[in-house]
């Protein structure tokens, strides 16, 4: 058995993070990274090889991590993985996060015309290289359908976890020319929470790293440095997210910088 890992198309490159090529049927090669998943979503294609030729046995969208199961292989197996940023697969598929972080869905059950379409491309690709240019014109036909989307959504989640403070959300409609009920809907669909309360996830998040970290004096840098409006509002916030004040969390055993 031999993987590997391969660069996407550059035209993807913004949206798939790397690929993933396993091939059964090749000598293993000692220089080869260890195989890893780290909860990406993904597309998983999986082929079986026989006398007669080969059969593709999955073409399925995982909105988490591809299970364990998907990984065995044998001498006649070859698996195809792109692995996606997060929010991509929904944004270049127009499926809502909810229902495909809920369970896998099938290319056959999203699009039969489509999947049909990629399986005679396939069929025809003799190389493992000629299969994932195949794939490859699958997303960016996708993407081209679905760009506009695919923007705002990586606009939007980037700027935000940049920047996580309550004037966040007015700067982007702003910025991508959106009114606020259309954002909210592509926004909600896509990423599967509501702009604010993405806002409020990465607020609380990069307040609770800071804390952690040690990179603050007084509890009201943290609160300021995180956009909140006041040290109250920081505590009322970390203590939803964390079940626990900041002041008990520090008691907990993570001291101050100048302590």
């Amino acid at each position: 058995m031999k993987y590997w890992f391969q660069k996407p198309h550059p035209s993807l490159a913004e949206y798939v993070r790397t690929i993933l090529i396993l091939e059964g049927f090749a000598e293993s090669d000692e220089n080869s990274l260890p195989l890893f998943t780290n909860g990406m979503p993904a597309l998983f294609y999986r082929l079986e090889k026989h006398d007669g030729g080969e059969d593709i046995i999955q073409l399925t969208l995982f909105g988490k991590s591809v299970p364990a199961e998907c990984w065995v292989v044998n001498n006649n197996t070859t698996i195809i993985a792109y692995f996606l940023k997060p929010f991509a697969l929904s944004c270049i598929f127009n499926i809502p996060a909810v229902e495909l972080n809920a369970n896998a869905v099938e290319l056959s059950a999203w699009s039969p015309h489509k999947l049909n379409a990629l399986r005679v491309t396939l069929a025809y690709a003799l190389t493992t290289h000629q299969k994932i240019e195949a794939l490859d014109n699958l997303f960016i036909l996708q993407l081209k359908e679905h760009r506009r989307e695919c923007e705002i959504i990586q606009c939007a989640t980037d700027d935000i976890m940049n920047d996580s403070g309550t004037d966040i959300l007015s700067i982007l409609l702003k910025k991508l020319d959106l009114n606020e009920r259309t954002f909210q809907r592509i926004f909600k669909k896509y990423v599967g929470v509501t702009p604010g309360q993405y806002r409020r996830i990465c607020q609380f998040q990069l307040s609770f790293t800071q804390l952690r970290a040690k990179k603050f004096n007084t509890l009201s840098d943290v609160a300021f440095d995180n956009g909140f409006a006041d040290q109250s509002h920081f505590i009322r916030s970390f203590k939803e997210f964390a079940q626990i004040t900041p002041t008990d969390y520090l008691k907990s055993g993570v001291k101050r910088k100048n302590e």
